[in-house]
C-alpha cells in the first residue's frame, strides 16, 4: 500500500496542481473579480464627547456621507448595498487638521478590509461654539376652511417664539421659523399640530442635515417633541357687499357744489367675528375725511381699506388676496351745472340694423350735464330729459360714434356733447354662410 501511494508521486502532485488551476479558471470565467462603488454611505461620528465641551458642538465640513470602492468576486459585489456597510469617524484620532480617519466594515465576511477602498478617507470637522437664540415663530396655513369661513386668528399654544441652539455658524444664518397648518375644510375654531420649518435669510429652507444639527425648544427651554407646535385657530366669517362711504369735509369755491360722491369698488367683501361685523351697522366708512375746500374741479383720490380697518380696532380685515384699494371721486360742479345718469334703455333708438350685431358702449349708463341758463339751480329731474340715437350708419360692419340728441325742457343747455361708441358686426351664423357660399 505504501508502494502504491508514493509510486510517482510527482506526477500525482503536478495533477492536483493542474486540477486546482483548472478550478482557478473555471471560477474566474464564472464569477469574476470585478471592482464596484457603492455611493452616499451614510458615517457614524463617535467619542463626540472626547472633543468638545458643553457649550461646544462639533460640525462636518466635509466627508459625513462616503463612496466605498469594493474589490470582489461579483456574485458578492453585484448584491451588495449602502446598508451592508458601517463607516464611522472615531472622533479621538482627530488630528491637527481637524481631520479625522474614516474606518469601513461590511456586514458580508467575505469582503475584508483590505478590498475597500474609502472617498474622501477622512472626515474633515470644525469644533465650534454652539449658540442659542429666541425666534419669534410665523404660522402659515395651507388651504381654505369652509364657506363662509376664513381664517382669522392664529395662535401657538405654549408662546409665540422658540429657542434653537446649535453651532454658531448655523444659527446665525436662520432667518426666520415657520409653522405650517392644514387648514382645509376647517368649519370650526380647533387646534392643529404644526412641524416647524426653519429658512436661512435668503429664504431658503434648511436642509435635513442642517435641520440635524440643531435643537429647537419652547420658551421655557424644553426640548419640542419631532419639532412641531400646537397652533389654535380662530375663524372668523365673511360678510358680502358691504357699502363703501365716503365723509368730506370743508366747502367748495364759490359758485361750485358737490354733486356726487362716488367709490370703485361701490361695495366690499371683509372678514371678522360676528360681533365686529355687527357693530360695522351694514357699511364702513373710510377713515380719512376728503377735503373739498375751496374746490371748482373733480376730485379723484385713492385710499388704502386696510389703514381704515386698523384704526377700527376691530377684529375685522379684507379677504386673503383682495384689494384693499378704493378709489374715491368727488363731482365739482358749478351751481348752475347738474350731471344726470340715464339708462341705455331710456334712450330712443332710430334706424337699427336688423341683420348687424351691435356693442355699445358705455352700456348701462350716458352722463348728461346741463347747464341752467340763468345760473340759478338745476330744478329738473331725470324724466325731464330726453335722448335719441339714430344708428342707420352702423348698417356695415365697424366702429362708429354715434351722438346721441339730447333734449331739454326751456332754460336748460347740455355743456358737452354725448356720445356712443358702436361695434357693429355680422351674426357669426352670417358670417360662416358667407363664407360658404364664396368658397362654392
Amino acid at each position: 500500500m505504501k508502494r502504491k501511494l508514493t509510486r510517482n508521486i510527482g506526477l500525482k502532485i503536478l495533477s492536483l496542481l493542474v486540477a486546482y488551476l483548472i478550478w482557478l479558471l473555471v471560477i474566474s470565467i464564472d464569477d469574476p473579480i470585478i471592482s464596484e462603488v457603492v455611493r452616499d454611505v451614510p458615517v457614524q461620528i463617535l467619542n463626540m464627547d472626547s472633543v468638545t465641551a458643553i457649550d461646544r458642538t462639533v460640525s462636518v465640513l466635509e466627508g459625513d456621507s462616503v463612496s466605498i470602492r469594493v474589490k470582489e468576486r461579483r456574485s458578492i459585489v453585484e448584491n451588495l448595498t449602502r446598508d451592508d456597510f458601517i463607516v464611522v469617524a472615531d472622533l479621538e484620532n482627530l488630528n491637527a487638521m481637524y481631520a479625522v480617519p474614516l474606518y469601513a466594515t461590511c456586514s458580508n465576511n467575505s469582503v475584508t478590509w483590505d478590498e475597500m477602498d474609502i472617498y474622501p478617507s477622512s472626515m474633515k470637522v470644525q469644533i465650534e461654539l454652539n449658540k442659542q437664540t429666541e425666534f419669534n415663530i410665523t404660522v402659515r396655513t395651507d388651504g381654505s376652511p369652509e364657506n363662509p369661513y376664513e381664517v382669522g386668528v392664529t395662535e401657538v399654544v405654549g408662546g409665540p417664539t422658540v429657542l434653537i441652539a446649535g453651532p454658531e455658524s448655523v444659527v446665525d444664518i436662520i432667518g426666520q421659523v415657520v409653522a405650517e397648518v392644514n387648514v382645509n375644510g376647517m368649519s370650526e375654531d380647533g387646534r392643529k399640530t404644526a412641524s416647524l420649518t426653519v429658512y436661512d435669510k435668503n429664504g431658503t429652507a434648511f436642509t435635513e442635515t442642517q435641520m440635524g444639527r440643531l435643537q429647537i425648544k419652547d420658551s421655557s427651554g424644553v426640548l419640542l417633541d419631532a419639532n412641531q407646535v400646537n397652533v389654535k385657530i380662530t375663524l372668523w366669517e365673511t360678510m358680502a357687499d358691504i357699502p363703501v362711504e365716503v365723509e368730506l369735509e370743508g366747502t367748495p369755491a364759490e359758485g361750485y357744489q358737490v354733486s356726487n360722491v362716488s367709490t370703485v369698488p361701490v361695495t366690499v367683501n371683509l372678514v371678522g367675528t360676528q360681533e365686529a361685523l355687527a357693530r360695522l351697522n351694514g357699511k364702513i366708512v373710510l377713515k380719512d375725511p376728503i377735503s373739498v375746500e375751496d374746490a371748482s374741479e373733480n376730485i379723484t383720490v385713492t385710499a388704502n381699506l386696510d389703514e381704515t380697518l386698523t384704526a377700527l380696532e376691530e377684529d375685522l380685515r379684507m379677504p386673503e388676496n383682495s384689494d384693499a384699494t378704493v378709489t374715491i371721486t368727488v363731482l365739482i360742479e358749478k351751481i348752475a351745472d347738474k350731471t344726470f345718469t340715464i339708462p341705455l334703455s331710456n334712450i330712443e333708438i332710430l334706424n337699427r340694423p336688423a341683420d348687424m350685431t351691435l356693442t355699445v358702449s358705455p352700456s348701462d349708463m350716458i352722463s348728461v350735464t346741463v347747464h341752467s341758463v340763468d345760473n340759478t339751480t338745476v330744478d329738473i329731474t331725470e324724466s325731464d330729459i330726453q335722448a335719441t340715437a339714430d344708428f342707420s350708419a352702423c348698417e356695415e360692419p365697424g366702429n362708429y360714434e354715434i351722438p346721441v340728441e339730447i333734449t331739454l325742457p326751456s332754460g336748460y343747455e347740455l355743456t358737452s356733447e354725448v356720445v356712443l361708441v358702436v361695434t357693429s358686426a355680422q351674426p357669426e351664423a352670417t358670417v360662416e354662410s358667407a363664407a360658404e357660399a364664396s368658397e362654392g
